[in-house]
């Protein structure tokens, strides 16, 4: 077919069509007559597994071919590991004291050292490690549905009319509220108060204060995804909103979901130390990574570089993973190619 805005003439036509013909051009020729570029040399079998490879296969080989997630997995692995079975095995406890060697460094018998005031640091760090991870891991979680179920309902009812517009200017409000108010002044405050009860309730409390930003993207995409064609034709159907809200919105923002609530945990870890660093955490008879760092003695190194460490590599190797999940889902990233 001719092209009308092609105003080239015969000779050059003549011309191109000699360049690309493989008997003309022994370029084309020699990589067209290449075997290892032949698709029937394929493997029929590597063929069809990747025409049926579902969703899930594509997203498992894309994150685990990510050279920082594999690092990430290993690190993360192990520090749970450590969590679950050192203070199974270990000779002391994390509030067991040694007077004797009071400020000592690290020995067969104290692998971490003793701090000033007797207490083996291992023990201590493995104990807040298990701690630091429920809470940072529940924190990720809680916040996430709040922010789902937040985002989701405004940005969806914002189109029913006008009370729907008051109900999505309703919960844009609360979002603003807890925006402007001062989180890190009502930590401090019910945060010991809480601890009496259970160190679990630094899990809804962190929660609380963390769910606001992420609820403002979940509605602004919602609003995208209520007038998509699919949304819409659920709607003239009769479709409940609780329905439609769950089957055809949810599943299209849940890769956004996940990356968030992945690099959220670690997030949720760095507020609690820092809260229980500071004396609004973790309170005895419980431990954190935070309580551990509050012992530290800046003339004795071993106090604070081995939990300190214990704690980079917990954020890093969470953040690592966190990244290679978003390029794996992301399908214009580099990385999400096969």
């Amino acid at each position: 077919m001719t092209n009308p805005s092609d105003m080239r003439g015969t000779d050059e036509a003549a011309q191109l069509q000699a360049h690309s013909d493989p008997a003309e051009n022994p370029v084309i020729a020699s990589v067209l007559n290449d075997p290892s570029l032949s698709e029937q040399d394929l493997p029929q079998g590597d063929a069809r597994a990747i025409e049926s490879m579902g969703r899930s296969e594509l997203l498992r080989r894309r994150f685990l071919r990510n050279r920082s997630a594999q690092i990430g997995m290993v690190v993360f692995a192990l520090l749970v590991l450590l969590a679950i079975f050192a203070p199974m095995f270990y000779q002391y406890g994390p509030f067991e004291r040694d007077l004797r060697n009071a400020l000592s460094g690290p020995s067969a018998y104290h692998w971490f050292g003793v701090n000033e005031r007797g207490l083996d640091i291992f023990a201590r760090t493995m104990q807040g490690l298990r701690i630091s991870l429920v809470i940072g891991l529940g924190t990720a979680v809680l916040t996430s549905f709040l922010s789902v179920v937040v985002g989701i309902v405004a940005g969806f009812v914002s189109s029913k009319g006008r009370w729907g517009a008051l109900a999505d200017g309703a919960l844009v409000n609360l979002i603003n509220l807890f925006l402007v108010i001062p989180s890190l002044l009502l930590l401090m405050l019910f945060s010991p108060v809480l601890q009496q009860r259970s160190w679990l309730w630094m899990i809804p409390l962190l929660a609380l204060f963390a769910w606001m930003l992420t609820a403002r993207v979940l509605r602004a995409m919602t609003q995208q995804l209520v007038r998509t064609e699919y949304v819409e034709a659920a709607k003239f159907m009769g479709v409940h909103p609780v329905v439609t809200m769950t089957r055809h919105i949810l599943p299209n923002i849940a890769s956004w979901i996940i990356i968030d609530t992945t690099l959220g945990v670690s997030g949720a870890i760095l507020g609690e130390t820092g809260l229980s660093f500071i004396g609004f955490g973790i309170q005895y008879p419980q431990v954190s990574l935070g309580t551990v760092l509050q012992d530290y003695n800046i003339s004795a190194p071993y106090t604070w570089i081995p939990p300190a460490a214990v704690l980079a590599a917990l954020v890093i190797s969470i953040n690592l993973m966190g990244e290679a999940l978003r390029d794996a889902l992301d399908p214009t990233s580099g990385a999400s190619r096969l």
